[in-house]
């Protein structure tokens, strides 16, 4: 029962050491967050601090972290800080946050509507799909094998060679004109 007392007069010095912590420095470490910020995301600068705070509170022994730095509290919540902004940084990169454009229901529904297929290019798909048909049964019965070996069954320039008995450059000539000639029957 000892320990429960303990605990909770413990945690009520952390308490009271992160008021006393937030009173002294809470101006200091707003004003360097906006600055650290960039323009674009000053409105996260409460977000940041109210994270730096939240750290703080998670620590098990801040009185014998804050009691090392007594002189150097402030400049340990700001470590914190750039700790934190620099993680946000991060995500927000590797989210490509910066490339996100909010799109209201409307230009969804709009843009939905345009990239589901219409009959025309239901059409155009099978006019496209007759030609590379057409290209293929015109080519020579070589080009044409080493063409579906590749595209079709995924198989590697090596694969192909051994099983059309050819060099692998025999068979990187025969897809370049399979494709010379697919493409200039699709263009038509």
């Amino acid at each position: 029962m000892l320990y429960v007392v303990k605990s909770k007069t413990h945690k009520a010095s952390s308490e009271s050491l992160l008021e006393q912590i937030i009173a002294e420095h809470d101006a200091a470490l707003r004003r360097f967050v906006r600055v650290r910020l960039s323009r674009q995301r000053r409105d996260e600068a409460d977000d940041v601090v109210q994270d730096v705070y939240a750290r703080l509170t998670q620590m098990d022994n801040l009185e014998e972290r804050v009691a090392e730095r007594l002189d150097t509290v402030r400049n340990y919540l700001f470590q914190i800080a750039v700790n934190i902004i620099t993680d946000r940084f991060r995500k927000a990169t590797s989210r490509r946050e910066a490339d996100h454009v909010p799109a209201d229901d409307e230009q969804v529904a709009i843009q939905l509507d345009s990239t589901l297929s219409s009959p025309e290019r239901q059409l155009e798909g099978k006019r496209t799909l007759q030609r590379i048909h057409a290209a293929l049964s015109q080519l020579k019965p070589e080009l044409r094998q080493a063409f579906l070996l590749s595209r079709m069954d995924n198989k590697s320039y090596r694969e192909i060679s051994d099983i059309m008995a050819v060099s692998v450059s025999t068979v990187e000539k025969y897809i370049a004109a399979a494709l010379v000639a697919v493409r200039k029957q699709v263009m038509e």
